[in-house]
């Protein structure tokens, strides 16, 4: 059985990484943010491209795709360091996909598939961990619908996005689900992180009596399952991106190596140079087949696909900050400053591997999984 991706795959990859290489690097990528931008452009081009169409039916002009298609452009986007609202708009359609209602998905699903809605979620939250399970945000009962006081931390591009996907729970019953709202609906409020990864925007949602209606809520009534859902393909999305950035240090590294010169000699030609692009390939290629599986396991939805998930996302997390030290290592000084930008790649991936789960919160999921599965087949 051929376990690789097809010609067509690899064929729309390479215009994916031909049209960023073209039209989108670091500098621009941290342009974005200093002039409080939403990068339109880009967002134009990746639409052109079919990008936001990729995971809407065929029913409501997409096309009807999976996230295993989206395996190989996710890695492009964080070789180009495309901004992460790319990414959660991919994981919302996702959502809405899987789990919204007849008329959410009439009224949401063609918008996105044009590239006219821009989707972020709102998941983390300041006195919760990781986990779903531990949100405290909360929907209160207020007359014929909702009222919600609380924030959310670290939205990317909120202040940008035309939607805002936010857990919470509802009700006396605290079930989870997601509401859709807009950043300009009254109650809310947005302010802007100051954060390590310098080309991108994150803010804090603050949301003050904030009216709620039950067309807001994803799929008419609130599901846990949704909010899962949008954990674990967020966490895909950014371990595939991860494994993207881990590359492009790669082949930074390896263009350097043949260039630079020390005794007369490329310093690609010392064997300690040799062993460490040697090491950082392998581990790359052990992160992309991670987050590979993890992609088939979700388009699947086979009963792994958190574990897998999880294995993804804690195992390119430690391979992209692996790669990325290795990488500013064998450019010496020259790799801090900011004309070279490798820092931005490092400080991006170390902000991934916080979204959504970081590596310890994910192994520990991944043997609490393993150990409840040995209990259930009663195996001591």
């Amino acid at each position: 059985m051929d376990f690789d991706f097809s010609p067509e795959q690899y064929m729309f990859q390479e215009s994916v990484r031909t049209f960023l290489a073209q039209r989108f690097d670091g500098a621009k990528a941290r342009a974005l943010t200093e002039h409080d931008g939403g990068g339109e452009p880009l967002w134009h081009g990746l639409r052109d491209l079919g990008i936001f169409s990729m995971l809407v039916p065929e029913a409501f002009g997409g096309l009807g795709l999976s996230l295993v298609d989206l395996a190989l452009p996710l890695e492009e986007f964080g070789r180009a360091l495309v901004p992460p609202s790319i990414g959660e708009t991919i994981a919302a359609t996702d959502l809405l996909v899987q789990y919204a209602t007849d008329e959410q998905r009439a009224r949401l699903l063609p918008q996105i598939s044009q590239g006219e809605l821009t989707v972020v979620n709102a998941l983390l939250e300041t006195q919760a961990d990781f986990s779903p399970n531990s949100m405290s945000l909360a929907a209160v009962a207020s007359g014929n619908g909702w009222s919600v006081s609380g924030t959310k931390i670290l939205v990317p591009y909120a202040k940008h996005a035309d939607l805002i996907l936010v857990a919470l729970r509802f009700g006396d019953s605290g079930s989870l689900g997601f509401a859709a709202v807009e950043p300009n609906r009254r109650g809310i409020s947005l302010r802007a992180h100051t954060s390590i990864d310098v080309a991108n925007g994150y803010y804090e949602v603050m949301f003050d009596d904030t009216p709620l209606v039950r067309e807001d809520i994803v799929g008419g009534e609130p599901i846990a399952d949704s909010v899962w859902r949008v954990f674990d393909v967020g966490g895909l999305v950014s371990a595939t991106q991860m494994s993207g950035i881990a590359a492009k240090m790669l082949d930074a590294s390896i263009i350097y190596a043949r260039q630079r010169s020390q005794f007369g000699s490329p310093i690609g030609s010392f064997q300690a140079i040799k062993h460490r692009c040697a090491d950082m390939a392998v581990s790359i290629d052990a992160s992309r087949s991670a987050a590979y599986y993890a992609a088939w396991a979700l388009s699947d939805r086979s009963q792994d696909s958190p574990r897998a998930v999880s294995i993804a996302k804690s195992y390119c997390g430690d391979a992209a900050r692996y790669v990325c030290n290795e990488s500013i290592q064998i450019h010496g000084g020259v790799g801090f400053t900011w004309e070279l930008g490798l820092h931005y790649y490092l400080r991006r991936a170390k902000t991934l591997e916080y979204l959504y789960g970081d590596a310890s919160y994910h192994r520990e999921r991944v043997l609490a999984m393993t150990l409840a599965q040995l209990d259930a087949e009663g195996v001591d």
